[in-house]
């Protein structure tokens, strides 16, 4: 496999480290391609691997005791999964997996831990990322709870093509019930609705953003304030 570079990575994160500072890590990262639904680090079970996301969508997922699934956050090439061990955890209650399928750059978790060791700048990255996330988690939350279906899938779909850089979205209605915790009919009803619109067109299988602006429009304060975050402190969410 060819050296991996600075330039030819796609992670923002790792796009935006001081060249000293990627030339660390660079010698462990190797390319790992992940299809749909493929698990990149199970609930409760240790974390032995980092993934820095070149391509594609991963979802976080929590399970309660009683089998009720939630999507609480979403990553793709902007982020890192499985970088918790840098602050001592080793294990955490949700999964995560690859919703829209895609490529990451990975290495052994303790070896990042090594690393930031000697190179703080490389944590303080992560862990501003991961305070964007937990702010997403947290616009997930009011979503939630103050917006409609129609609301959240039109968040949903405008969070994706900011990962994906397209105007194409490959994902299911049962994929998609799972994401906004409803029934799988009312995805079908709520993406009707957005098609009718013409904000959207529906196929088997993909999901077409048509009109950004107005889907934007409808999502309304459901959208926005991670994405926002992430800019101002780790500069521009699509490349």
């Amino acid at each position: 496999m060819p050296d991996i570079t600075q330039k030819t990575c796609f992670n923002l994160l790792l796009r935006r480290l001081d060249e000293a500072d990627f030339n660390a890590l660079a010698p462990h990262l190797s390319e790992t391609s992940i299809g749909r639904g493929g698990t990149l680090n199970p609930a409760e079970e240790t974390i032995d691997t980092t993934y820095f996301i070149e391509s594609g969508v991963c979802s976080l997922v929590l399970t309660s005791p009683d089998d009720r699934v939630a999507e609480i956050g979403i990553v793709g090439p902007e982020g890192v999964v499985g970088a918790s061990p840098i602050i001592g955890v080793y294990s955490v209650p949700h999964s995560s997996f690859m919703q829209v399928a895609g490529r990451a750059l990975k290495l052994p978790a303790e070896t990042l831990c090594e690393i930031v060791q000697k190179r703080p700048a490389i944590a303080l990255m992560i862990a501003r990322f991961r305070h964007v996330l937990a702010m997403q988690a947290i616009q997930t939350a009011l979503a939630n709870a103050h917006y409609t279906v129609e609301e959240r899938l039109a968040r949903w779909l405008l969070m994706c093509q900011d990962r994906l850089g397209s105007n194409e979205i490959e994902l299911t209605h049962d994929f998609l019930s799972t994401m906004l915790s409803v029934r799988r009919s009312t995805v079908t009803l709520a993406t009707h609705n957005l098609e009718g619109a013409g904000l959207i067109r529906a196929q088997r299988g993909r999901i077409t953003v048509v009109k950004r602006k107005e889907l934007a429009a409808l999502a309304a304060g459901s959208y926005g304030m991670p994405e926002e975050e992430y800019e101002r402190i780790l500069g521009p969410l699509r490349t």
